[in-house]
This record gives structure tokens, C-alpha cells and sequence, in this order.
């Protein structure tokens, strides 16, 4: 069962990080777990600037840590530390035993490779936890999870965090596949193969779901499973507009598609309007 105890907020004192630290503070709330607020300063400032950027930074948190309910701010603690921020968001966060990061996004991206290089592309790259990027205002418990599933490591664990974060959502998983290329120039004399095959994949899919479900805390859910043949990206571009929660893994190939997910995890980080939860293997 996947049970998260300890969640680390990584802020950068904007707008865009206050969002992070709303779905922080009710992920708090709902898990009961301990909460952690780490702001980074960039190393290497002249004089005595670093000192006095990180004195304001702790004065900030301490003061918002302070307009808290009194049953979050006995469990909610700050640090401000000096370095290079996914570094130090990666390290603090294996060192607090955190079974989360959390991230507020980093701009409106358009495009993929406009979020390459920013620290949420890198401590999802980096980091062995799993990493939700917030996007959006908090209006409650996530009510409806989308999750591309492909049976990788990555993904399965993207979906018991789903599990563990959105306890009473709505769950859908999805399969985008493509029948090898072989089959796809046979399509009319090999239906019966190309549907035995998709049957079978549902099927070890539907194992896994109900498997992650025993797992969970809210055993008697039922997950939905979504088989659709086409490319993984578009996929999930029609279907962005459902979930307030998109789970996925990184670092894995699809069996049947040939985007690979990590890739594809890169393209939704951008361009997902909804909140994103990324996992490695």
C-alpha cells in the first residue's frame, strides 16, 4: 500500500508556487501527513545578499506558516537553503523521507522543449519520489484522475500514488496501443490476431488495476479501463479536458506504441491544463 507520510513543497515565493502549497496543505490534511516548505536561493550572490534573501524568505514562510489552521501548522515546518534547486529539493526530500514533491509550474509552456531545463523538468528527471506539478487553485479532493497506463514500472507506481492522493476520485486508465506494423499492413486478413492481442493486453491491465486497488486504502473501487488504438500524444490531447489529475510514469516504453512515455510525460507537463503526477520506476 502506498502511503505517503511526509510531503515536501518546493516554493519560489510566486503565485504559481502558492498554488503547490494549497494542494499541499489539503493533501495534508486528507493523508495526515507532515508538510515541509523549502524555498532555494541561488548561490553565488554578491555580498551579503544571499543572507538577507534568505531572511526575508524565512520571515515569508514563517508568517505563512502562522495564518495556518492550528492542526497544520503543528505539522508543518520551513527551511531556506542556499544552492542549485533541484539539487536541493532532491536531496531535502530523500532526507525528510518524503512519499511526495510538490511544484508549482513553472510558466505556461506551449511547447515541450520550452520546459526542458527549468527545475520541475529536472527534479521529475532526477528524483527517485514521485513529483505532482500543480497548475491550477485547489477546490478540493482531486474528483477525476486520468491515467495513462502502458505496464511499465513507472506508470503502475504513477498509479498507486493516484490511488493514495485521490482516494475517493474517479479513475480512468487508458492504453493507447498500435498494432506492430506487420499486422497493420495484414489489418484485413489478421483481424482475429490483432483483437486476440488486444484482449490480452486489457486483460494483464485490468489485473493490474484490480492488484493496485487490493493495495489501496479504498478497496471495492472499481477502475475504469479505456483500450484506444491510436497514437499515445493525441490520446491524451482529446482526453486532457476530463481529468483534474493526469498520473503517469517516465523513463519506459510503451509495449505496443512508439512514443516512448517519458517523452510523452514531458509534452503533458507542458501542455496539460490539469495537475500533473509524474513517477519513475
Amino acid at each position: 500500500m502506498t502511503h505517503i507520510a511526509h510531503i515536501l513543497v518546493g516554493t519560489d515565493l510566486t503565485e504559481r508556487s502558492e498554488l503547490a502549497i494549497q494542494r499541499a496543505l489539503q493533501l495534508q490534511e486528507q493523508m495526515g501527513a507532515t508538510l515541509v516548505l523549502l524555498h532555494v536561493i541561488k548561490p553565488q550572490l554578491m555580498g551579503d545578499l544571499a543572507e538577507r534573501r534568505r531572511r526575508d524568505a524565512q520571515a515569508f514562510l514563517d508568517e505563512r506558516i502562522t495564518r495556518l489552521p492550528q492542526s497544520a501548522r503543528s505539522r508543518c515546518s520551513r527551511k531556506v537553503a542556499i544552492g542549485d534547486a533541484f539539487t536541493v529539493i532532491d536531496c531535502e526530500a530523500q532526507l525528510q523521507r518524503a512519499g511526495l514533491i510538490v511544484l508549482g509550474e513553472p510558466g505556461r509552456y506551449r511547447y515541450a522543449d520550452l520546459f526542458i531545463g527549468t527545475t520541475a523538468d529536472r527534479v521529475v528527471r532526477t528524483s527517485p519520489i514521485p513529483v505532482l506539478v500543480v497548475k491550477g487553485a485547489t477546490e478540493g479532493p482531486y474528483r477525476r484522475v486520468l491515467v495513462p497506463l502502458d505496464l511499465s514500472e513507472g506508470a503502475m507506481r504513477a498509479l498507486a500514488t493516484s490511488l493514495a492522493i485521490a482516494p475517493n476520485a474517479e479513475v480512468r486508465i487508458v492504453h493507447a496501443w498500435r498494432p506492430p506494423l506487420a499486422a497493420l499492413a495484414q489489418r484485413h486478413a489478421l483481424p482475429e490476431a490483432i483483437k486476440k492481442e488486444n484482449e490480452e493486453i486489457r486483460a494483464s491491465i485490468e489485473r493490474v488495476a484490480k492488484g493496485a486497488v487490493a493495495d489501496s486504502a479504498t478497496q471495492g473501487r472499481v477502475l475504469n479501463v479505456d483500450m484506444i488504438e491510436n497514437n499515445p500524444y493525441s490520446v491524451l490531447r482529446s482526453e486532457s479536458g476530463w481529468p483534474d489529475l493526469l498520473a503517469m510514469g517516465t523513463h519506459a516504453r510503451s509495449r505496443l506504441a512508439t512514443d516512448a512515455i517519458g517523452r510523452l510525460a514531458r509534452h503533458m507537463l507542458a501542455e496539460a491544463s490539469c495537475d500533473v503526477l509524474v513517477a519513475r520506476p
